[in-house]
């Protein structure tokens, strides 16, 4: 499982999800419509839109159902 402490660049919010994983909402800092985003670290699910609380409800959702395993570490074991 990823350092869930050490939040990656851009990542506003982190959720964690039923697995273990987390959903981060990110704010590609980007003065165009699909500024925010969400991404799961563990399944495909992905988001974006321009307001930041509709991404981070989406993610909180996605997060309190999401069972997928966490994606392993490159390299890990």
């Amino acid at each position: 499982m990823s350092d869930i402490s050490t939040w990656p660049e851009g990542v506003i919010a982190r959720y964690l999800t039923v697995a273990g994983a987390t959903v981060d909402v990110i704010d590609k800092g980007e003065d165009t419509y699909w500024r925010y985003e969400l991404v799961c670290r563990s399944c495909p699910e992905t988001f974006d839109d321009s307001n930041e609380y509709e991404v981070r409800d989406r993610a909180q959702s996605h997060a309190e159902s999401c069972r997928a395993m966490p994606r392993p570490q490159a390299g890990g074991r």
